[in-house]
């Protein structure tokens, strides 16, 4: 991601021939690798650092046509890879569950500075699900003790400097009203952003960035017969500040991976997945790929992608299937079933269609007037006709669309006289 930054902020004043294709490559790597944490970050940073780019520059209007003419350069040339991560992402996006948890300050110096960041002393953060070796964002010790370095940052990296203090805001995660997760998560993406404390990747470049600007203009500031003498002092605090993090961030799989996979003991017959409340793991790797690889949905506190943190699970006492009726609570299964459609024959008139997952305003029914709506915080239909039969599909252009699912509107509220009481929404 900093080669991918630097690049593209190089090209916006600078013209060049071959390193376009450069940052275009490097682009199509961080797509390939699928993970979305880089990408939002980068171009939150880009943003923010290629208006910045263009402001500083000696034609602002040239850089601007050239930073635009670059970015549809990139959308174009790789849309075969964004565009089928951008629809997976809001297509099965609204099972993603953000951690709602916030850090704190205190969390800050063992997140950058502590001594606990190999995997068998690693302690889990201040109300967080996730441990510090997960983000591998150990500065070390050096670092910060250059942090007195930042108050003689020039004015024009104080913007810099500012954006390091906004990310760190962000990583704090959704702390109160005036938080800018508030308003980042209004966005397309950053709506399913998980795990806040991850823009530590971000804080860790931006930090390491005004650091190397900082000391580079103490150097200049030198007098030629001391520079010797302050290139060995940074050369060997160099080769200090590698060992340490050497030793803080490598990660030895032997000793993570400590136990043998297990067996595996569920076996869904059934074309849709089953909801389980827990599956053998190994150790602290995901329980989501073998959950997965049984066709099971699973309360997994990595990558949940068909988990509504209230559902009813397989062994409990109140478990109706994954698509029961109410008030009859008559089990019934789909016609057809994708993760974005769900097909079923007559269902009996004055009962509702519940659906074991979380409700999303994106779904549609496609052959009813009847409208998805909200049970209990579940994806529920009404159904109002005689043997009707429903077909319900997930709509990208609805998965846009702002919403609190728990406001009133959203609720189920048509009433049929054979079930009003207590558990109808």
């Amino acid at each position: 991601m900093p080669a991918f930054l630097f690049y593209f902020l190089y090209t916006i004043q600078n013209k060049s021939k071959w390193i376009p294709y450069l940052v275009i490559l490097i682009a199509y790597i961080l797509l390939s690798e699928g993970a979305i944490y880089t990408i939002t970050q980068a171009t939150f940073l880009l943003f923010f650092l290629s208006g910045w780019e263009i402001y500083h520059s000696t034609n602002p209007k040239e850089s601007f046509f050239r930073f635009s003419k670059f970015v549809l350069l990139i959308l174009v040339i790789l849309s075969f890879k964004w565009i089928p991560m951008f629809l997976f992402v809001h297509h099965v996006g609204r099972y993603f569950v953000p951690d709602q948890f916030s850090l704190s300050i205190s969390d800050l110096y063992p997140i950058f500075f502590g001594t606990s960041q190999h995997p068998l002393l690693s302690q889990s953060l201040t109300q967080m699900q996730y441990r510090y070796w997960e983000y591998g964002n150990y500065l070390g010790q050096i670092p910060l003790y250059l942090l007195p370095l930042l108050i003689v940052t020039k004015r024009k990296m104080i913007f810099i400097v500012g954006l390091l203090f906004l990310t760190i805001l962000i990583m704090f995660g959704n702390v109160d009203t005036i938080s800018p997760v508030k308003l980042l998560e209004q966005l397309p993406i950053y709506s399913q952003e998980r795990v806040y404390p991850r823009w530590s990747l971000s804080v860790v470049m931006l930090y390491t960035w005004c650091l190397a600007i900082n000391i580079q203009s103490l150097t200049e500031k030198t007098k030629h017969k001391f520079k010797i003498y302050q290139s060995i002092v940074i050369l060997i605090l160099l080769i200090i500040h590698t060992i340490d993090t050497r030793k803080m961030n490598t990660k030895y799989l032997d000793e993570i991976f400590v136990l043998q996979p297990p067996a595996d003991t569920i076996h869904n017959q059934e074309i849709y997945p089953i909801t389980i409340s827990t599956f053998t793991d190994y150790g602290s790797d995901s329980r989501m790929l073998p959950a997965l690889g049984a066709n099971a949905s699973i309360n997994d506190i990595y990558e949940n992608l068909t988990f509504y943190f209230s559902n009813e699970t397989i062994d409990s006492k109140n478990y109706h299937g994954e698509f029961f009726l109410h008030p009859s609570l008559q089990s019934v299964k789909p016609t057809n079933w994708e993760p974005d459609s769900f097909t079923f024959d007559s269902l009996p008139k004055g009962q509702l269609l519940v659906i074991n997952q979380k409700f999303h305003p994106g779904f549609k029914a496609i052959n009813t007037e009847n409208k998805p709506c909200s049970w209990n915080g579940y994806l529920a239909v009404p159904i109002q006709l005689n043997s009707e039969s429903i077909k319900l599909k997930y709509s990208l252009l609805g998965s846009f669309r702002l919403y609190n699912p728990w406001e009133k509107s959203q609720n189920c509220s048509v009433l049929f006289p054979r079930f009003l009481g207590p558990n109808w929404n």
